[in-house]
């Protein structure tokens, strides 16, 4: 995607976004197309942060994203569809760690997921490195922006239960697929990946996995629809023999 104005039209309900703002300018002209979109369609649209300037809001994130999600159930509980415009350069800091960034993205997943809602995450590329805003798009299902920079993987909800494993996962991703991981098993403890989507997963990869499992308490992988290349990489990997509660099926 190139404009992400081009894309509001698109926008359905349950979808994460990753919107990678260049500048004020390209914001301040998505945020207008993004709210004319949305009276057309009847839904209801929550702005939350302002434009990309530079800066970061001195409130803590905890705070911030317990505001989001709390006017989201409000909205909810009058019948309306909504959607939401999240300025993570005031609902995050730059400061945060990868894995509570990942965090904060899996809460406002869970309100795209559980109740249909849209939620956009705009990001400043003059505020935020490169690698961060790749890293964060692993669980979002879209990116937009001009030129946008995309994770190789995807980890993002199916259902209740279960999520949705996608791409490729390398040495390159590791940090990333990590911190995904384990916040997933954070949310679901014995968690099943749908893999049908999935190309390859490297021996790098597959010893993270492992690593993030056996880290966690109680946790438990089932990746399920694995091709055969994956299920492949995993048997000559030789970390099923290492006690992991994993299980790749086909």
């Amino acid at each position: 995607m190139t404009n992400a104005t081009d894309s509001w039209s698109q926008l359905g309900p349950g979808e994460h976004v990753c919107w990678q703002v260049s500048s004020p300018q390209e914001y301040a002209q998505g945020r207008r197309e993004l709210i004319a979109h949305t009276a057309r369609s009847g839904a209801r649209l929550l702005i939350f942060g302002g434009p990309a300037d530079g800066g970061s809001s001195g409130r803590p994130p905890e705070i911030l994203s317990h505001a989001v999600r709390r006017e989201v159930h409000e909205a909810r509980r009058s019948g309306q569809r909504v959607r939401v415009l999240a300025g993570m350069d005031h609902l995050a800091h730059t400061r945060q760690s990868l894995d509570e960034l990942i965090t904060h993205e899996m809460d406002l997943g869970e309100l795209a997921t559980h109740g249909g809602t849209s939620v956009v995450c705009a990001y400043s590329r003059l505020l935020w490195s490169p690698g961060v805003i790749q890293d964060v798009t692993a669980v979002h299902s879209r990116v937009v922006g001009l030129r946008p920079r995309a994770a190789v993987f995807r980890l993002t909800r199916a259902d209740a239960e279960s999520w949705k494993l996608e791409g490729s996962v390398g040495l390159e991703s590791l940090r990333a697929f990590s911190a995904a991981v384990r916040g997933a098993l954070a949310r679901t403890p014995r968690a099943r990946l749908h893999c049908g989507r999935l190309d390859l997963i490297d021996a790098s990869a597959w010893r993270a996995l492992v690593e993030t499992v056996m880290q966690s308490r109680g946790g438990s992988l089932v990746l399920e629809e694995a091709n055969e290349t994956v299920c492949a990489t995993w048997r000559m990997s030789g970390y099923a023999a290492y006690g992991a509660a994993i299980e790749v099926r086909g």
